[in-house]
């Protein structure tokens, strides 16, 4: 009895550190909770609004939930465009998954930074 009892603690607390270990799925248009989430781990999802690209080419912002500079963004640097060999365009108005780590933009917008296509994906459903 007392080894069935040790052995039902211990799958309790294992269970409670894989609980704990889960990364967050946050919709794109629920702002306040992904900015509570600012420094950690989550996936985002939702409608993309808009893909563009900044006049120099340095920055391509791909808008999920509300328009551009009003709600959550997936940032690619330039750097990183080589990995992302099928582009940016592929994404416009489809529902994506993000993972990344939340990041908070001039201390408002939320945003998360992409460095490879494996952070990204179309949601079929």
């Amino acid at each position: 009895m007392k080894y069935l009892l040790s052995i039902v603690v211990l799958l309790t607390l294992c269970s409670g550190v894989m609980a704990a270990d889960e990364t967050p799925i946050l919709d794109a248009m629920d702002l306040d909770a992904i900015r509570a989430k600012a420094g950690t781990e989550a996936f985002v999802t939702g409608q993309v609004t808009e893909v563009g690209t900044t006049k120099d080419g340095g920055i391509t912002f791909i808008n999920i939930g509300m328009p551009k500079k009003q709600g959550f963004v997936a940032v690619i640097f330039r750097q990183n465009y080589a990995d992302f060999p099928e582009g940016f365009e592929k994404y416009r108005s489809q529902k994506v998954k993000v993972r990344g780590a939340i990041d908070l933009y001039r201390t408002e917008q939320p945003q998360i930074v992409l460095r490879s296509p494996e952070q990204i994906s179309i949601v079929t459903e």
